[in-house]
């Protein structure tokens, strides 16, 4: 009869098998902390959703509340006749609170008028919205026959008038007859415009000057005074309208004011004496 003998472990297996069981309770522990952790993060994210949503509620609460109706709405603007113009847009417009007014509308009905180029809302609690517009600047007159348009920098149409303001040039360009109240300029007649406004007003000479850009290829300014400068094409307006002003004072001061000065070839200006 055969009786078998247990096998007998030597110290490596020994260690072997308490490694083993090491490793076991090493990950039997990980996993319950894990477990712990995902409860804690779960039991935070709760408690946080809930304190967002009453404060969200009082947010809201506080916003819409009928302590803050907006009861008087004031409009101010630099310019009087945009700020009643503004004014009769905005009494179309139901405001709700101080906090949570239209500004969508405020924006498409008051800052989308000609004379507007900006809007803003001011709040003084508990129940007052002030609309603040800021005007357009007015920059040139533009010629439509006997009509004169008023623009801004950006060719802004702002509206008819039947003098010109003080102070601003006259212009004429090639297509005058799209001109309308709240359209703009063509970009060419812009850019063109702004080089030759610039020149002359960097030389003193803007005020009152008279621009005719209807011929893009014989441009000419004409001064308060009544002197000529011929431009010739739409190239290196600036530089020209410069040269221009620079040349008409160094004329003047020495006593030899002229009747045109022609810079269609700006390395070669010509000119004339007025006497």
């Amino acid at each position: 009869m055969r009786v078998d003998r247990p096998t007998r472990r030597g110290p490596g297996g020994r260690r072997g098998s308490d490694a083993s069981r090491t490793a076991d309770r090493a990950g039997r522990a990980a996993e319950r902390a894990e477990r712990t952790r995902s409860r804690r993060r779960f039991v935070w994210t709760a408690v946080s959703f809930v304190i967002f949503s009453a404060v969200a509620g009082l947010v809201l609460g506080v916003f819409g509340s009928p302590l803050f109706a907006v009861r008087n709405v004031l409009v101010e603007s630099a310019d009087e006749s945009l700020a009643a113009e503004a004014a009769q847009q905005a009494e179309g417009l139901v405001f709700g609170t101080v906090w949570l007014p239209p500004m969508r509308e405020i924006e498409g009905r008051i800052g989308g008028l000609p004379r507007a180029k900006a809007v803003r809302v001011d709040r003084a609690l508990p129940s007052t919205l002030t609309i603040v517009v800021e005007p357009r600047t007015p920059a040139a007159v533009v010629h439509e026959g006997d009509r004169l348009m008023v623009v801004d920098a950006e060719g802004v149409c702002l509206h008819w008038t039947g003098s010109p303001p003080e102070g601003l040039p006259r212009v004429r360009i090639e297509d005058p007859l799209s001109l309308a109240v709240g359209t703009r300029l063509k970009a060419a007649d812009v850019e063109m415009m702004n080089a030759v406004r610039r020149g002359l007003e960097e030389t003193e000479l803007l005020a009152e000057a008279r621009i005719d850009l209807s011929r893009p290829v014989r441009i000419e300014v004409v001064t308060a005074c009544g002197v000529v400068g011929r431009l010739g094409n739409r190239d290196l307006l600036y530089e020209k309208a410069l040269l221009f002003g620079k040349l008409l004072h160094a004329l003047e001061e020495k006593g030899e004011p002229p009747l045109y000065i022609d810079l269609r070839v700006p390395s070669r200006p010509t000119f004339k004496r007025a006497r």
